[in-house]
């Protein structure tokens, strides 16, 4: 049986083989032969003028290696300064006159609406993009979504808020936890399309804007108190991890995350700073009522001041070092000033409150 199966095979390979040598012998190589000549001719004039480009661009060669860098230098270079804007001078203009709505989160929505549309959002930029290159743009950009991020649980314990508002709180703090670097690609995969990031941030602004309508908002010291409770809670993380990292790293030459904490703090205490300017216009009858205008007016300038350090290059010297600066301990002085006129503020309140 098996000599059989192999004499069948055998026989099957033979008669193949017998077929291919016929084919090659049957074949007209005359005629192949001819017809290669006319596609050689065919293309011959194509080929001519690709090796004529060819060496006109590499008689250019100079010019071409002195051209290219020099063109993506002032792309990506004045293209990113021209795009770079760390604006903390637009502000949120505040009425003049308070009505019975809840004016903070219309300043939060101002200020989403500031970074990702009135600016160019840059922390998702692809290549492509001049101000793709940016760092210290990105950080200060997703600084200000976080101090907005991280106020949003402060406002949806507010007991007076209805069941509307607490779903536009909830929609907000979900788009505004989406990654701040998604363009067109999702980081789940390679080739899957997600909403930007901006898409995201500007929806998030509008769950705030409709917080604002749907309810009526009445200024009370507990609400407050909850408010001030979280921005030292915040302002404390910023402060640690300064801390940590100055410790860490002080003096070292190459240190190249000291400006992204920096930066990020920057936008983090302008949005605190915008915030506190329009709960101190929602809650001003409280404000008045407490006495408490000094701390409040602290509290304000302390944020707004961290908010506007500017230095040219940001440094993380040692501690007592006279010549080098250190960047990041000058806005923890700032940041503290902050937390220490927050919690007097808090303090105040409690106790008036107890006393009650």
């Amino acid at each position: 049986m098996a000599e059989t199966e192999r004499q069948n095979t055998y026989l099957k390979i033979r008669q193949k083989v017998v077929a291919l040598l016929q084919t090659v012998c049957n074949a007209d190589f005359r005629k192949m032969w001819n017809e290669r000549r006319q596609y050689t001719r065919k293309i011959r004039p194509q080929l001519r003028k690709v090796k004529k480009m060819v060496l006109k661009v590499m008689s250019h060669w100079k010019f071409i290696t002195v051209f290219l860098p020099s063109f993506l230098f002032f792309y990506y270079f004045l293209g990113s300064q021209l795009a770079e804007n760390m604006d903390v001078t637009t502000t949120y203009k505040l009425p003049d006159k308070r009505l019975p709505m809840f004016e903070t989160t219309e300043g939060m929505s101002f200020l989403l609406k500031r970074e990702v549309d009135d600016k160019m959002w840059t922390p998702n930029l692809p290549f492509v993009f001049p101000a793709s290159v940016l760092d210290n743009m990105p950080n200060f950009q997703i600084g200000v979504v976080s101090g907005i991020k991280e106020m949003i649980p402060a406002i949806g314990r507010f007991e007076q808020n209805t069941d509307a508002q607490k779903e536009d709180i909830k929609a907000a703090k979900e788009l505004l936890s989406y990654p701040p670097d998604v363009w067109l690609m999702s980081h789940r995969g390679k080739f899957n399309l997600a909403p930007s990031s901006n898409a995201q941030y500007r929806k998030a602004a509008k769950e705030l804007q409709k917080f604002t309508k749907d309810g009526v908002f009445l200024p009370k010291a507990e609400d407050l108190e909850i408010l001030l409770k979280k921005i030292n809670k915040n302002l404390q993380k910023i402060t640690r991890r300064n801390e940590a990292h100055q410790r860490e790293h002080a003096a070292v030459v190459a240190d190249t995350s000291s400006d992204d904490l920096f930066y990020y703090g920057k936008g983090y205490a302008f949005a605190l700073w915008q915030i506190t300017e329009t709960l101190g216009f929602d809650f001003k009858d409280v404000i008045l009522e407490h006495n408490l205008y000094t701390e409040w007016t602290y509290l304000s300038n302390s944020l707004k001041k961290a908010a506007e350090l500017k230095p040219f290059v940001v440094r993380n010297g040692a501690s007592e070092s006279i010549a080098v600066p250190n960047h990041l301990i000058m806005q923890n002085f700032y940041l503290q000033r902050a937390m220490i006129a927050g919690e007097q503020i808090r303090n105040k309140l409690l106790k008036e409150n107890h006393a009650d």
